[in-house]
């Protein structure tokens, strides 16, 4: 009787110990067993903890993520070849780290199950085979982004596959957001009514058929064939007044201020892109400048062509305003003599910039369609002459450059629309 007395009260203050385990006990035990990876150890302990407090979502999810683990574990691996005596089995495992709950296959083609991944936790092992592995990535959530990965293993070791599709969800919300924005704009552009500008605008655009033609001249060499497809081109330069309609204000230094309908100048090829953005946006259209192929076609007369030296007719006098009959100042477009397309002012008046990148040696080396020097070299192509050039540089094979950032006297542009 003395013996089972003493007996009880030693064992009484282990009995009252266990009874004061509380839910954080059996929590931090079952993790430091995950982490262990001793699974039934994890298992049961979690399953304690739940007994307390029924309802926690951690230990829920951390008991399902044992009992998933345990069940793997207790499979055995499939060797991809037999090993030979004396060699140690191939251990390779996939850490598993990710910022949204997911499901983790591995080799889903040779029978693998979804195994669920939990974020803010301990990187997750999964074992691996020898070869190369197909690893497939699904949120819990159902949302469509998953994704797959392939691991090659060849030696025993750790690979780690981070998991970051919550980040990468913000960052494509924040695309989408932007792109709707900007097609916010566009819509909001294209619903504008159109007013007396817009209109006037659209009907002095001219149609030019596209075709093939010999580019350049014995001067500028080499003659080479082009073909282009059909564009719209404005049949004026652009004027003073509607420079100011678009941009609220002439440029600093226009030469001929108060000619409303004279070219405007004085304009760099960077202010002219500012100029076609605000036009866009305020017409809803796709206005730019024309190519150096498309000027000198268009300057030419497009199919309707005669070989005329300058546009529409071998008398620069009757062509346009250049060095002899201008005066030395600008005059109101489309006062001379139309080309075969009805285009004004293709010679003199004002230098027009293009699109184009300058060089002397693009004729040798450029495309037989659609071409457009894309390659920057610190300046840009201006055509057609102008009211302080000789009729030498008025001709409509002439070519010449200026620094996009500069502003001329007798520097201008027209647009052209695809």
């Amino acid at each position: 009787m003395k013996t089972i007395l003493r007996f009880l009260l030693i064992l009484l203050p282990l009995l009252n110990h266990a009874q004061q385990r509380t839910f954080e006990d059996y929590r931090k035990m079952a993790d430091n067993c995950l982490k262990q990876e001793d699974y039934k150890c994890a298992i049961q302990n979690y399953e304690r903890a739940l007994r307390i407090r029924e309802n926690d979502s951690y230990c829920s999810n951390q008991l399902q993520k044992a009992k998933q683990m345990f069940k793997v574990g207790s499979k055995p691996p499939k060797a991809t070849t037999s090993p030979t005596s004396g060699s140690s089995p191939l251990k390779a495992y996939l850490l598993v780290q990710t910022d949204l709950s997911v499901y983790i296959t591995i080799n889903k083609g040779a029978g693998g199950t979804p195994i669920p991944i939990f974020p803010n936790d301990i990187p997750a092992k999964l074992p691996l085979n020898k070869g190369v592995n197909t690893v497939e990535v699904k949120p819990v959530d159902g949302i469509n982004d998953a994704f797959e990965r392939t691991f090659n293993v060849t030696q025993s070791g750790n690979q780690l596959l981070k998991i970051n599709l919550m980040a990468n969800r913000k960052i494509n919300q924040q695309a989408d957001k932007e792109r709707q924005e900007q097609q916010n704009k566009v819509n909001e552009a294209s619903t504008i009514t159109e007013d007396t500008f817009a209109i006037e605008i659209a009907l002095d655009m001219v149609l030019i058929k596209g075709g093939t033609f010999p580019m350049g001249s014995n001067d500028e060499k080499p003659i080479h064939s082009v073909t282009l497809n059909d564009f719209y081109i404005c049949k004026y330069e652009v004027t003073q007044q509607q420079w100011r309609t678009i941009m609220r204000n002439n440029p600093p230094k226009l030469a001929n201020e108060g000619c409303n309908n004279c070219p405007v100048e004085q304009v760099s090829w960077e202010d002219v892109q500012e100029f076609i953005k605000k036009l866009n946006q305020r017409t809803g259209s796709n206005y730019r400048l024309p190519t150096e192929a498309e000027w000198e076609y268009a300057a030419r007369g497009g199919t309707k062509s005669k070989n005329y030296a300058y546009s529409g007719t071998n008398s620069v006098e009757d062509a346009g305003w250049f060095q002899k009959n201008s005066k030395r100042k600008t005059h109101p477009v489309g006062k001379k003599k139309p080309n075969e397309l009805g285009l004004y002012d293709m010679t003199g008046n004002v230098w027009e910039w293009c699109q184009d990148w300058f060089s002397k040696s693009y004729y040798s080396e450029s495309p037989a369609n659609n071409p457009v020097n894309l390659t920057e070299n610190g300046y840009r192509v201006i055509r057609g002459g102008a009211a302080d050039t000789k009729s030498d540089g008025a001709r409509v094979t002439d070519r010449d450059a200026y620094k996009p950032s500069n502003k001329g006297n007798f520097v201008g542009f027209r647009i052209v629309q695809d």
